[in-house]
């Protein structure tokens, strides 16, 4: 089902986050974080909320479902765990790896083709275990290397240049953007890079 867009995106500015969590230690609360939370009911209308839930935020990971089904509209042919792994942060464990070398294969890719930024792997006993077989910072291991390697299958299919995939005026992301605000219902408010360096797409928390 298509959600109308919203004729604007969400508003750039501070957002007015409340207190939600505090951390209490024997009747002394030693800290409060402050955020905000917004619950909404099958038909998109918000049955519970708190803060500021119309301003710009930038969803970071949590954006990974939207761009993989940007992909798998695209021609993206993966299911089941490959799919997960392709809309999801990973720790770096050996099946994790593993996984994101068969999608590439799946698009005749090596790792060499992947731009994501280079890192160890999140997990505390992946990361040990890799610096013990003597391994440094690689794409393959850094936890968004699924969908790195999604985007680049993505791009076979579709006949686009791989080299620059993660650019915001590539073919792909631009399929990307088209989709959050689909789905969101909300034009972008703004993009940067995450931390990943694919592009990452700025609506509200209403629209995500």
């Amino acid at each position: 089902m298509n959600t109308p867009i919203a004729p604007g995106p969400a508003a750039v500015r501070r957002p007015a986050h409340v207190p939600l969590v505090a951390l209490e230690r024997a009747g002394i609360t030693e800290g409060v974080h402050h955020g905000s939370v917004v619950v909404l009911d099958p038909a998109g209308a918000v049955a519970w909320s708190a803060g500021d839930i119309d301003a710009a935020m930038y969803p970071r990971s949590a954006l990974k479902p939207v761009q993989a089904t940007a992909m798998v509209r695209a021609g993206l042919p993966l299911d089941g765990e490959l799919l997960a792994l392709a809309a999801a942060s990973h720790s770096g464990e050996p099946e994790h790896l593993a996984g994101a070398r068969r999608i590439l294969a799946l698009g005749g890719f090596g790792e060499d083709a992947l731009r994501n930024v280079p890192d160890l792997p999140y997990g505390e006993a992946a990361r040990a275990a890799w610096l013990r077989a003597g391994h440094g910072p690689s794409p393959l291991a850094q936890n968004c290397s699924g969908k790195h390697a999604a985007m680049l299958v993505t791009c076979g299919r579709n006949g686009w240049p791989a080299g620059d995939y993660p650019d915001p005026g590539h073919p792909l992301q631009r399929a990307v953007a088209a989709e959050v605000e689909r789905l969101t219902g909300e034009r972008i408010a703004a993009v940067t890079a995450d931390g990943c360096g694919a592009p990452l797409f700025s609506v509200s928390l209403r629209g995500l």
